[in-house]
């Protein structure tokens, strides 16, 4: 796919944007720019701002024209910026009063039913995650793979062996889905709730231009239509109590700026002393280790579904495009800026099998030495995929360590029935606690989509991109049930990320 120029991609968003900004915008700007700017440029360019100033002085005499070229830009800029804030109250106006038809129908939260299969993939696994990374835009792919998996997990009789959902950004979005019971259709021959979403999305439907002033503003844009998109699917009677009844733990991750540590919501009311972090403190305003939560078990389902958002609108607070989101006085941002790939949910809560959906693991490109914004992009790009390679080696690592003290734990067993004696732990602290842990194995399987399919198809800020979703989707959806069918083996002990490729074909790598 030919790459298009910054020009042409800049018209796509503007004309992506709600009606009532674009219409707005297109008269005010036009009309700055047609009749009120010509006479100011044309008094300004009559004028000698030297002469007018200072009088006839030479030197500046030769700054007149640089003086007068930098009021003109000056001025039109800030015609345009309040031509923008206006489209902006406009737009509002319009969305506050305008009638909005409903989307979607009455929901009904719809789950296979047990297949009955013989040859149960899954029957030796007890406790199974699910977790979800961050990446925008490129959650479609995610979402195809995530319906593949919903049905390998219905096929072998192990849907309610979910007992774990952990996600960050735009994972946090498809986790709902998942809790509501809205990933496949009831009907074979129409699109689920989720898939619909994915392969309809818009700029408009998802985001409005926000207010803008230089210096005092860091947000481009405002989630409230996406808000009112949750509304519309989540609050409903049936889905909404479908939630609240959930018995699967989710963790919706979110960063606190203030702090810059990894906070999350919850519904797990042990969490506190489930989930420990490995980031230090720098307040010690809670105990140490203790990993930030927002708990929101025994309430109400109206409650509890605004908490949820509050969550996953924190979760998905993507920079700079959003405004800081607000939570019990404490600012947050996306939970991708410090870990993409939350995997260690899973682990703490003792899942012997995760399914991860990675979005960033693989991030091989080639090397651009002209483009200073590639550049930029491009150090982005490394940064996440080395945030989703890490949780991926500190899984391989928290596995690895699980048996080798099972190892030792076997071997002393052994050596004491021999009567042979078994050296001391000793002071060392470390040893005592590495042996102390009482974390078993659990196997992952993971899928991601790699690269080239990423930059020929949808990438992280492309939210108008509903066609090129439409084919993330059922791309992702066709490999991922090819790689669950073929390539995963329960007995296999390594982590395994089956890669999927442009053309569909899929292939696994192992090394972490």
């Amino acid at each position: 796919m030919a790459r298009r120029s910054l020009l042409t991609r800049s018209g796509t968003i503007l004309f992506g944007t709600p009606l009532g900004f674009l219409i707005a915008f297109v008269i005010l700007a036009g009309g700055w720019t047609l009749v009120v700017f010509k006479d100011i440029s044309r008094e300004l360019l009559g004028t000698s701002l030297g002469t007018y100033i200072m009088g006839p002085v030479p030197i500046l005499r030769r700054l007149d024209d640089l003086l007068v070229a930098v009021c003109i830009v000056g001025i039109y800029a800030a015609g345009l910026l309040l031509a923008y804030n206006m489209s902006v109250l406009i737009n509002w106006l319009f969305a506050r009063y305008g009638k909005r038809s409903a989307p979607y129908d009455d929901l009904l939260p719809y789950r296979p039913s047990e297949s009955r299969s013989k040859a149960n993939l899954l029957k030796s696994f007890h406790k199974i995650g699910i977790v979800l990374a961050g990446g925008g835009a490129k959650g479609a792919f995610q979402a195809g793979a995530l319906k593949a998996v919903y049905e390998f997990l219905a096929e072998n009789d192990a849907l309610d062996k979910v007992k774990v959902i952990s996600a960050t950004s735009i994972g946090s979005w498809n986790t709902m889905f998942w809790l509501a019971d809205l990933i496949v259709s009831a009907d074979n021959g129409k699109l689920s709730v989720h898939e619909y979403w994915w392969k309809s999305i818009s700029l408009r439907s998802l985001l409005a231009p926000s207010w803008y002033v230089p210096g005092y503003r860091n947000a481009f844009c405002v989630t409230s239509p996406w808000r009112r998109t949750f509304d519309a699917i989540f609050t409903q009677p049936a889905v909404k109590e479908h939630i609240a009844k959930s018995k699967i733990h989710f963790y919706l991750t979110r960063s606190n700026v203030k702090s810059g540590l990894l906070e999350c919501t919850t519904n797990n009311p042990n969490a506190k002393s489930t989930v420990k972090t490995r980031y230090h403190r720098a307040s010690h305003s809670k105990p140490a280790g203790d990993f930030p939560t927002l708990v929101v078990t025994n309430k109400d389902a109206d409650k509890l579904l605004q908490d949820i958002k509050a969550g996953v609108f924190a979760s998905m607070d993507l920079p700079p495009l959003f405004p800081y989101e607000r939570i019990q006085n404490d600012q947050f941002e996306d939970g991708g800026v410090i870990d993409n790939l939350p995997i260690q949910f899973a682990a703490m809560e003792r899942c012997d099998l995760t399914f991860v959906l990675p979005l960033n693991s693989d991030f091989v490109a080639d090397v651009n030495e002209r483009s200073i914004f590639h550049r930029l992009f491009r150090v982005l790009d490394i940064r996440q995929g080395a945030l989703e390679r890490n949780s991926l080696k500190i899984q391989y690592l928290y596995n690895e360590l699980a048996v080798l003290r099972d190892r030792v734990t076997t071997l002393e067993a052994k050596m004491s029935d021999a009567k042979v004696d078994v050296p001391p732990v000793g002071n060392s602290k470390i040893l005592r606690e590495a042996l102390g842990r009482t974390h078993q194995q659990s196997r992952v399987f993971g899928i991601c989509p790699d690269r080239r399919l990423v930059e020929s198809t949808i990438n992280t800020w492309e939210l108008w991109k509903s066609k090129e979703a439409d084919a993330a989707f059922s791309l992702m959806y066709r490999a991922a049930k090819t790689a669950l069918s073929s390539g995963f083996d329960p007995s296999e002990e390594r982590t395994i990320i089956a890669l999927v490729h442009p053309a569909g074909n899929v292939d696994y790598f192992v090394d972490f």
